[in-house]
């Protein structure tokens, strides 16, 4: 009995010892099925991402940015680095760099450039079927929109490319407004001014228009209301007059779209990746948006750089200048400042642009203006 006994107490022991680690193990499975249920009632709220998603109403008005869920877009004032992140984190979950191609809407007025504007020419006007002018918007933008289409027929366009057209548009009576100077010489003012003097009736019977009470056209109008400023005792100042026959110089942005010339929109839809970031603690995890503001180069850049004028795109052939990275950075640097301000310091760009190097395609570089020199981004 005694030798049972001194067998089976050490036994028993080990069996106590044994059961130690195992009821350990046990506990750390149970945390783990716990932790992975936790998580998964965590991330059922969510949809999985699909590889791409265009936002709604709805998803706008998930964002902490006023304007954007008011208006249901993006702009230069609210870009969507900052703000979109924010609206897919509320909405979708996804594996570690998963990637989401998201369509949104993008504010951004187009760039009228009038000192560089396609004038249209009478020849044009006449394969319009117009003698010089038109009497109404919608039909001049069409009519140039076919005009330009026909000739680029045999023409190859990167989309995306934008050009300013001037045309000249006819409408009869309407309010024009005067400046008159000191010395009673007169401009064409485009706007009204708070403290215009409006012409009456007895005004303008006071200088021989009173039968119409108007001008006849512009010239009329800046001549008389100058006598009238003169003769009224009244002097300099701004006046709004009524004029008959009106021509004015009429200026429109069109965008090619990669197929035809449209009428560029203030608002457009972009298109861009983000990726997913799962981080330890999973309700940290996150989508993330490039932080460059993308840019692609208009007809408008390429004109104001003597290296790229000529031909409406970058040469990047050896013997060019813009071959060398810097100096594309301080010439794309210079049309961004020009022509797409305000620009920020330390605030990177993606810049698109067409080149040529032996043959056609399209490239970006990414550059940042650090104390107001442009340079190519390095990350650091």
């Amino acid at each position: 009995m005694k030798k049972i006994l001194g067998y089976t107490l050490p036994f028993l022991a080990l069996l106590f010892v044994a059961c130690e680690p195992m009821e350990d193990i046990h506990k750390d499975v149970d945390k783990e099925i716990e932790a992975e249920r936790t998580k998964a009632e965590y991330l059922s709220q969510f949809e999985m991402a699909p590889e791409a998603y265009e936002l709604t109403d709805e998803d706008y008005a998930l964002s902490s940015n006023e304007d954007v869920a008011k208006y249901k877009n993006f702009s230069d004032y609210a870009l969507p680095k900052d703000y979109l992140p924010e609206i897919l984190n509320k909405k979708f979950t996804g594996e570690d760099g998963a990637e989401m191609k998201v369509t949104y809407n993008f504010y951004k007025k187009p760039f009228k450039d009038e000192d560089n504007a396609h004038v249209i020419s009478e020849e044009e006007y006449a394969l319009m079927g117009k003698k010089s002018d038109f009497g109404d918007e919608d039909e001049a933008e069409y009519a140039l929109g076919k005009l330009f289409d026909e000739q680029a027929k045999y023409v190859e366009i990167e989309a995306g490319t934008e050009k300013t057209a001037m045309y000249v548009l006819f409408q009869k009576n309407q309010d024009r407004y005067i400046k008159v100077n000191a010395d009673f010489t007169t401009e064409v003012l485009k706007y009204e001014g708070d403290d215009s003097y409006i012409l009456t009736g007895a005004d303008y019977e006071s200088v021989g228009n009173g039968k119409y009470k108007n001008f006849y056209n512009i010239e009329e109008a800046q001549e008389k209301i100058a006598e009238f400023a003169k003769a009224s005792g009244k002097g300099a100042g701004n006046y709004t007059g009524f004029v008959y026959k009106n021509y004015f110089d009429t200026y429109v942005v069109f965008r090619h779209s990669g197929v035809n010339w449209n009428v560029a929109q203030s608002l457009s839809a972009v298109t861009e990746p983000l990726n997913y970031k799962i981080e330890e603690d999973y309700k940290n995890s996150y989508w993330w948006a490039d932080p460059a503001i993308k840019i692609t180069l208009t007809e408008a850049d390429y004109l104001s750089d003597d290296e790229t004028s000529k031909y409406k795109n970058v040469d990047l052939r050896d013997d060019s200048a813009y071959a060398d990275a810097e100096v594309r950075a301080a010439g794309f640097g210079a049309m961004l400042e020009l022509n797409h301000g305000p620009i920020i310091d330390d605030q990177q760009y993606l810049v698109s642009y067409v080149y040529y190097d032996g043959t056609r395609g399209v490239a970006s570089d990414r550059i940042i203006r650090k104390d107001g020199v442009w340079q190519q981004y390095v990350e650091e």
